[in-house]
């Protein structure tokens, strides 16, 4: 009968111990499940993609994704890619429709003098986005651009990328050029849902030194632009 007593309480306790482990996890993922905008600014990481008050609208989580990069999801919540760190809203060039969505952002390393400014822009619900060609060809006429795309294939997505360099007016200003990575993202898994990118590496400051490395400037592009994963194509 003692025996059966101590199992008996054994169980109890460890049934009131697994209770305890369940309402700490439900508490832990109600705490993550706030999102960064609603949390007080001294609570999230002190970098510009969430000190910035319209920044952190788009940011998904306080965790790292990968060193210097956090997630950013779309308000229409059509895709989520990874997001620079020190990346900032840019509200002026950005816009937000039904079906529409141009998310802006900007960048300036001063140690390197190198300023990035980045458009993403998504489409949804629209014929002339599931016909690459007809999508590269404005890519092509709003960028000045006559060369070839690079074809890459994923998983779910079809990424079209080139890369173009542009040197501006005043040739006797060193480091005036502007190296830019553009192309389309077409989705394979939904119909009618895209997104056309700009991403422009320059050196901001002209009377100052500048060590703007191409090779991880185009690194950069691409693993931000191979980060984009889409999530629907309804509303």
């Amino acid at each position: 009968m003692k025996k059966m007593m101590m199992m008996c309480f054994a169980i109890i306790l460890a049934f009131t111990g697994g209770c305890s482990m369940s309402d700490s996890q439900k508490n832990g993922n109600q705490e993550e499940a706030v999102k960064p905008k609603d949390m007080d600014p001294k609570d999230l990481p002190q970098v510009p993609a969430f000190q910035d008050k319209k920044t952190r609208e788009y940011m998904a989580s306080t965790k790292e994704v990968e060193p210097g990069y956090y997630l950013l999801e779309s308000k229409l919540k059509g895709f989520t890619m990874l997001f620079p760190e020190d990346g900032e809203y840019d509200d002026y060039l950005s816009s937000l429709g039904k079906d529409e969505e141009i998310i802006s952002f900007y960048s300036y390393n001063k140690k390197t003098n190198v300023s990035f400014n980045s458009s993403i822009q998504y489409y949804r619900n629209q014929s002339f986005v599931n016909d690459p060609k007809e999508m590269l060809e404005q890519v092509k006429e709003e960028n000045g651009y006559k060369g070839n795309f690079e074809k890459i294939e994923g998983n779910d997505e079809d990424i079209y990328f080139a890369s173009m360099k542009t040197r501006h007016d005043k040739v006797d200003i060193k480091n005036n050029e502007t190296y830019s990575y553009i192309g389309y993202v077409k989705s394979k898994k939904y119909d009618y849902v895209g997104i056309q990118f700009t991403f422009d590496f320059t050196c901001l400051k002209s009377n100052k030194p500048c060590s703007l490395n191409v090779d991880d400037a185009k690194s950069k592009a691409k693993k931000i632009v191979k980060s984009i994963t889409f999530l629907t194509n309804k509303e």
